[in-house]
């Protein structure tokens, strides 16, 4: 650490109680970019205020997650920068060895950990209605076993259900094809600071799906290049709207990859992260 020009910590609250158990000390300028959880379950850790205040920069994904930590502390508003993410995606691809399940679809794609705030459950039983519609439809979760709990009954219910499949988690140069296989990606999320895996869906022109929160809003203009639901018993209506008129599935799909390479580049994340960093090192 002490070779460093500066650090970039991700996730304030993780980091912070990690710090407070050893014997580190920051001794270089340093930037924080805060994730989801952080400014939405867990803004007034005190020790995380200490870490906050001695930072250069703190970045954030959306102006809302910008005005939550202003809120909290009125302090650092100047500090405060909003820095969208962007999708990285590898130039080597790689075919995954797990099988994915096979049929007529529509074929429904969950990427989401497996933990409490991914609320993976949340349409299930609206899933469970569309059967009646497309018996051939196939739903999938790809991503991290993060909760013990949680893990226990994806896979419960996994065992019970024959289109219901859980596949655990893929390299990042495996998830094109992850992609290519959907028909739909959804986001259940209580909460969201903006979700990676709707951009990559959305980069390789998937129509998206996702419940009502800040984060997936950031993305998703209703109508335009994706749904955004507020209730699970719209869930129904949308997916069936979606898979029944192909013109609308066409505008999804090529206004969601227009979205992404406008308005999310990696070019201008990195752009953005230059200036800060040059900022603080002065």
């Amino acid at each position: 650490m002490e070779t460093c020009d500066l650090y970039h910590i991700l996730h304030f609250n993780r980091f912070s109680t990690w710090m407070d158990s050893t014997d580190i000390k920051m001794t270089k300028p340093y930037v924080i970019t805060s994730g989801g959880t952080d400014v939405n379950e867990q803004m007034e850790n005190p020790i995380s205020r200490r870490l906050l205040a001695e930072a250069g920069a703190i970045t954030v994904f959306t102006d809302e997650a910008g005005q939550k930590v202003i809120s909290v502390y009125p302090e650092l508003e100047q500090k405060v920068h909003v820095i969208p993410q962007s999708v990285y995606i590898p130039e080597r691809q790689e075919k995954p060895e797990k099988d994915f399940p096979e049929g007529k679809g529509p074929n429904l794609l969950l990427p989401a950990g497996l933990r409490e705030v991914k609320d993976v459950f949340h349409i299930i039983d609206r899933v469970e209605g569309l059967k009646e519609m497309y018996p051939d439809l196939q739903f999938m979760i790809v991503g991290e076993s993060l909760d013990p709990e949680i893990s226990r009954q994806v896979k419960d219910y996994e065992q019970n259900t024959r289109w219901f499949h859980y596949i655990g988690s893929l390299p990042i140069e495996q998830m094109a094809y992850v992609y290519q296989w959907a028909d739909i990606a959804l986001n259940t999320s209580k909460s969201e600071g903006q979700p990676i895996a709707l951009m990559e869906a959305m980069y390789y022109g998937v129509p998206v799906i996702a419940r009502s929160n800040g984060g997936n809003e950031s993305l998703i203009r209703h109508g335009e290049n994706g749904f955004i639901y507020h209730e699970p018993a719209s869930f129904n209506e949308l997916v069936i709207q979606l898979m029944e008129n192909g013109n609308l599935y066409d505008q999804f799909s090529k206004n969601g990859k227009s979205i992404m390479d406008r308005e999310f580049s990696i070019e201008k994340e990195i752009q953005h992260f230059k200036e800060i960093y040059q900022q603080i090192t002065r």
